[in-house]
């Protein structure tokens, strides 16, 4: 059993849940369920076997479980036993019936606090014309360690994955809102973990799994964008000539000047959903999501404004699911006038949208 520890810093407040929907702490639930949910859509998107975990398709029992003693009796290793018994390569890491987890996670040396208090209140962004508008809860800030203790193999993944959801993806829940971005400080560290350093630390080296062709009823990457918007402004409030967030600056501006951070979230999704996009194409709710009457979770994600390296940064990912609208709602992602217009600063919106398994394994080989 080898360790491994990612220290990371919050850029975007984290959620992870708690007990009544407050927040307490930072769970390790919380972070265990994003990891499994991109490690599925990156496995789908290079071709490879991830199982809708909610199906319990793949458990370890019976004649799988013989075919998996079976293969171990003839000198195959883990991986490779499980393989022939038919295990998907998430329910390998992430664990199914019969088969735990790989890896332990802990959260350490966690020093974080809530954006804002009390625990329970909301800050409501309330765009012109919605009556009822956005409700943020506060989320932690701050620096922790993820530490994973388990297969070296297991562990070199784990570092994969966590420099591409630094660069692209979240930790923890709440990603529509804006939740959940983080920067890797241990960075040399875990580029070697990732990339490998004799027989402590294999690395892990991502590549094509197989030619599946793409369940449009689960996260893969082969349809997923990706965009980020950089901007510059030489105003110190230009938050407040937001609409939206100018009736709660006297709530933000204490967040902005702790933590850097403006939650424009709320105001970028209120525009694309109800000024850009054109009701005739379809029902918007598959898209941004809805309450009623049935729960159905937005697909586009896009992050609070947060100053990294002396920039202001937005960036955000769509699960473009139904080739049918993707067009359409791509088109309207990348429009750098319109952040220009609705944020009021001027900026520049880079993109990325792998639509093959070798354009999933660029995006993935891609530095950060």
């Amino acid at each position: 059993m080898k360790e491994l520890k990612v220290r990371i810093r919050t850029l975007t407040p984290l959620w992870t849940g708690g007990a009544d929907g407050k927040v307490d702490r930072v769970h390790e639930t919380g972070i265990l369920g994003s990891l499994r949910w991109w490690y599925e859509a990156i496995v789908r998107g290079l071709g490879g076997c991830a199982c809708d975990p909610t199906q319990h398709k793949h458990e370890l029992s019976g004649e799988r479980l013989r075919q998996y003693e079976h293969s171990r009796q003839k000198g195959k290793d883990w991986w490779a036993a499980l393989d022939e018994a038919g295990i998907c390569d998430a329910c390998k890491v992430f664990g199914a019936t019969g088969w735990r987890r790989r890896f332990r996670l802990e959260i350490v040396e966690a020093q974080t606090t809530l954006v804002w208090r009390p625990a329970d209140q909301m800050l409501n962004v309330r765009p012109p014309g919605r009556t009822r508008g956005w409700y943020l809860p506060p989320g932690s800030a701050g620096t922790l360690t993820l530490k994973f203790t388990g297969d070296p193999k297991v562990l070199s993944l784990m570092a994969a994955l966590l420099l591409f959801l630094e660069k692209w993806g979240n930790l923890g829940a709440k990603p529509q809102l804006g939740y959940g971005v983080f920067t890797i400080e241990n960075r040399d560290e875990t580029l070697e973990w990732a990339r490998g350093n004799g027989d402590d630390k294999p690395g892990w080296e991502w590549k094509i799994l197989g030619d599946r062709e793409v369940d449009e009823n689960l996260p893969d990457l082969r349809r997923f964008g990706f965009f980020k918007f950089r901007f510059e402004t030489t105003q110190p409030g230009w938050w407040t000539q937001v609409p939206g967030l100018n009736r709660v600056s006297l709530q933000i501006q204490p967040i902005v000047s702790q933590y850097q951070i403006v939650p424009v979230s709320p105001v970028l999704k209120n525009e694309w959903r109800f000024n850009q996009w054109n009701r005739k194409w379809g029902d918007d709710r598959e898209i941004f999501g809805t309450l009623r009457p049935d729960r159905i979770r937005s697909k586009v994600t896009v992050s609070w404004a947060y100053r990294d390296n002396g920039m202001w940064k937005v960036r955000g990912w769509a699960w473009l699911s139904s080739l049918k609208w993707a067009d359409k709602v791509w088109d309207i992602l990348k429009n750098g006038h319109v952040w220009q217009t609705v944020l009021n600063v001027h900026g520049r919106i880079d993109t990325c949208m792998p639509t093959s398994c070798q354009d999933v394994l660029k995006v993935l080989e891609e530095p950060r």
